[in-house]
């Protein structure tokens, strides 16, 4: 299997890389990789850059620049680079794309056995086979969306694409037959129309599957269907953080979990867990496949942090309080 030419990398890949220049971060510790196509994807999520009718520049995926280098330079930089812990895939939909992400894969292997994500759509079973033995670690499949009608909407029939819930479900379902429980990851994204309720049953039902979930808030991009749609509300996306965290820990059973007269959620039952959980910050940081800590995807710098890539300072700890109600 020949290795393709050429790869893109999300800037803070590339300054990492010395490939670019910018401030390094010292909290960025995963290498990130997107495949390269030269036209846009064959999806047409409403929501990506990537979509095939978004007018969005190419180098984009969410707010990040991914800008292109030939992969021969990419793996000569490796060895001179700061120390990376994991190492992430991010792929395009168009024919060839197994093939190169295999190719990728075991050129990234052929420098470094750290733990290696991969973000795909859903891919036959034997193809899933190819990409665990070229040293895929975990495996991602977006269902994106938190109930089968919204993912029509924004990813499925209204966008004119070959996508399906069902289609989507079974992708993970072979995931975990090839890849095993703790190694599939799926993304749930928040603000596309869900309710607290709807986002909570989606969690429930991925972890009761052995599914973990990675969760970002939408991001109005613009040249995308979706550049109007507004992010949702910081305090919505705290109450999932908190549930989708305890969840995850197993420390939440549905069952522990009501919601108000508007919806939202409750964590009467548990508030002193909740509290605790909080009070560490880690709710509130970058979640989906361990030690993920991709920075400024859902954010800008200055301005409201939905995902924390980094530890949270007491004073954000506080304000994250705040946003709940559950100031002390």
């Amino acid at each position: 299997m020949s290795m393709p030419e050429r790869v893109r990398l999300s800037l803070g890949t590339a300054i990492r890389l010395g490939l670019s220049k910018g401030k390094d971060d010292p909290y960025f510790t995963t290498a990130f990789f997107m495949t390269y196509h030269p036209s846009k994807c064959d999806a047409n999520c409403a929501f990506c850059p990537q979509a095939r009718e978004s007018t969005s520049s190419a180098d984009r995926l969410s707010r990040i620049s991914w800008p292109d280098y030939r992969l021969h330079d990419v793996l000569a930089a490796w060895p001179k680079a700061p120390v990376f812990h994991r190492a992430c895939i991010q792929s395009l939909v168009y024919e060839e794309v197994v093939n190169d992400v295999v190719g990728l894969a075991r050129s990234i292997r052929g420098l470094t056995d750290i733990p290696l994500s991969l973000a795909i759509h859903p891919v036959a079973r034997h193809e899933m086979v190819r990409l665990k033995e070229a040293g895929i670690t975990t495996i991602g499949i977006a269902l994106d969306a938190g109930n089968p009608e919204i993912f029509d909407e924004i990813k499925g029939i209204a966008r004119g694409s070959g996508y399906h819930w069902d289609s989507h479900l079974n992708g993970l379902r072979s995931a975990l037959e090839v890849f095993g429980q703790g190694n599939v990851t799926t993304h749930l994204i928040i603000g596309l129309g869900e309710t607290e309720r709807e986002a909570a049953d989606f969690i429930f039902r991925m972890y009761d599957m052995g599914i973990t979930v990675g969760l970002f808030a939408f991001t109005p991009i613009r040249g995308t269907k979706l550049e109007n749609h507004p992010p949702p509300e910081i305090e919505v996306y705290r109450r999932i953080q908190v549930l989708r965290h305890l969840v995850h820990r197993g420390l939440l059973r549905k069952e522990d979990v009501s919601f108000d007269g508007e919806g939202r959620i409750q964590f009467e039952e548990t508030r002193e867990e909740v509290l605790r959980s909080i009070k560490t910050g880690l709710p509130f940081r970058v979640s989906g496949c361990k030690g993920c800590n991709r920075p400024y995807y859902n954010e800008r710098p200055s301005g409201t942090m939905y995902n924390y890539p980094r530890p949270l300072r007491p004073d954000e700890v506080e304000e994250a309080l705040n946003q709940m109600g559950l100031a002390r």
